[in-house]
């Protein structure tokens, strides 16, 4: 792991979305949530994605954050992420996501 955390620190997307769900496995939501939302930040759908169902599911934060989620959904589904366009669509369904 702490060839991971070397390259997640040296701002490498893939390594810190890795690294997120290395911490998403184990539980620790609130550095999952660290390490996807530096992914995201980075540009990778992948972990935009993943920070979108963390917010979404308040897996890591204090309070639910459906906009967020869905703000996050949105960017990962128009990088070319397909599930996060489904997660984004039944938010919309079941009255979480914005219009």
């Amino acid at each position: 792991m702490a060839l991971l955390e070397k390259a997640a620190g040296q701002w490498h997307a893939y390594a810190m979305y890795a690294l997120g769900s290395v911490y998403d496995i184990r539980t620790d939501y609130t550095r999952a949530v660290e390490w996807f939302t530096k992914g995201a930040q980075a540009g990778l759908p992948k972990a935009m994605y993943k920070l979108g169902c963390c917010l979404d599911a308040r897996k890591g934060v204090a309070a639910l954050e459906y906009p967020a989620a869905a703000d996050w959904y949105r960017r990962a589904a128009d990088a070319g992420e397909g599930e996060a366009a489904e997660k984004l669509s039944n938010m919309y369904t079941v009255g979480r996501g914005r219009a």
